[in-house]
């Protein structure tokens, strides 16, 4: 069978609905050999039906007594994303998936996805646009969790809970940090300096720029914690923690002036701390210098402490659904006191390291209240926490600002 970006993309599907896994890693997967245009749109199909899943699942079950077995309902779950996001398609779509299947299974089978996948194109173009009133209205047709949804619900209500919904069903913009006078002016204008948009016409030119090390994907939502450390702190240096695979120490360099000293980039050993390595020697950063350690194993004491430290803990990536639609489903409400307790251990650990008078960063991706201010107050009314105070919290929310969510504590050691 020819390995197409079709192809490719029902075998990982298949992969991710037996064990649902980071898309990034199922990505790792595709051949060295496959090339970028074959790639991007084997991404471009795995990611969307990751992003639509219970949607889709929806509309073949519909069709159906039972799911076909996996190969099968892949190949199904590939094509309906397909009808879903071209409808104008639909012939070339549906006969070119009943072309596919039929050579990989029965001929029962393939009269069968022709059939499902007809009756699908059919309701998809009668579809008259839903009221979703309910919570499992929503939570289907825009492919999210209940428990989720009905979290945000309570959280910032019926309307921002529509949005955030929308907004994470959207295929995401793709925006680069230019590190060079010709990447600046590469790709198109957006709200954000200095970022730029990319220009998916032309891949090539940002392909190159990044191998050069002249650029760096980003988006700019990722500049709000080092901005705010940025409009306090000037010299000296900073600890960037949780740092693999790099985006904000690169950004640090960028931001912060002859003044900072040095930069150190602690996380755990393993391919992102090699990415964050990689990265860095790519763009030529020497007053960087990269640490493979665990933050419960680094003494203070031989390190000294920091004028400035950034602290961007693991979290639910609620803020980045839009970019990681397979955390939708591989986030659980049963996991979260457990993450909730790492972030407040690490926040206690990294505050042993800024020095008095120093700045002290908590970030995260996420939009939730009990990963952002409920976790900084717990911080500042415990023992290590005392001799904080809190300057300032930012939440971003992506349905207002359009682009990724954010929430950032600045605080400083008194």
């Amino acid at each position: 069978m020819r390995d197409t970006s079709w192809n490719w993309s029902t075998k990982l599907v298949e992969r991710f609905i037996r064990q649902p896994a980071r898309l990034s890693h199922l990505m790792e997967r595709l051949p060295d050999s496959m090339d970028s245009g074959t790639r991007r749109r084997c991404q471009f199909l795995l990611f969307g039906v990751i992003r639509h899943l219970r949607y889709l699942n929806s509309l073949i079950d519909g069709c159906l007594p039972k799911r076909p077995r996996s190969g099968v309902h892949s190949s199904l779950l590939v094509a309906g994303f397909e009808l879903l996001s071209d409808p104008e398609k639909t012939a070339q779509i549906v006969d070119h998936a009943v072309g596919a299947v039929g050579i990989r299974f029965s001929a029962g089978e393939k009269a069968m996805v022709n059939a499902v996948l007809r009756k699908i194109g059919r309701q998809l173009e009668d579809e008259d646009p839903k009221s979703e009133a309910s919570v499992a209205e929503l939570a289907e047709k825009r492919s999210h969790p209940d428990w989720l949804v009905s979290c945000w619900k309570e959280s910032f209500g019926w309307q921002a809970t529509k949005k955030f919904t929308s907004w994470n069903q959207q295929e995401p913009e793709l925006y680069f940090l230019p590190l060079s006078n010709e990447a600046a002016s590469s790709g198109q204008d957006c709200p954000w300096n200095p970022y730029r948009k990319i220009d998916r016409s032309d891949w090539s030119q940002v392909m190159r720029l990044l191998e050069e090390g002249a650029a760096y994907i980003q988006d700019p939502g990722t500049r709000i914690g080092p901005e705010v450390l940025q409009g306090v702190f000037s010299e000296g240096r900073i600890l960037d923690l949780c740092a693999a695979p790099g985006g904000k120490t690169i950004l640090f360099n960028t931001l912060f002036g002859e003044g900072l000293d040095e930069i150190v980039s602690v996380d755990l050993p393993g391919p992102r701390f090699n990415r964050l390595e990689s990265n860095l020697k790519r763009m030529g950063i020497s007053r960087v210098r990269p640490m493979a350690s665990d933050l419960f194993e680094i003494d203070s004491g031989k390190r000294g402490q920091f004028e400035g430290v950034y602290l961007d803990v693991p979290c639910s990536n609620t803020g980045v659904l839009q970019k990681k639609p397979d955390v939708k489903w591989r986030l659980g409400p049963d996991e979260r006191p457990q993450l909730i307790a790492l972030q407040e251990r690490i926040l206690a650990q990294a505050s042993q390291f800024v020095v008095s008078n120093g700045w002290l960063v908590y970030s995260t991706c996420s939009v939730e209240t009990d990963e952002n201010e409920a976790v900084v107050d717990r911080f500042l009314g415990s023992a290590m926490g005392s001799g904080f105070e809190l300057v300032e919290q930012i939440k971003s929310y992506p349905w207002e600002t359009g682009h990724d969510g954010a929430g950032v504590a600045l605080m400083r050691r008194m």
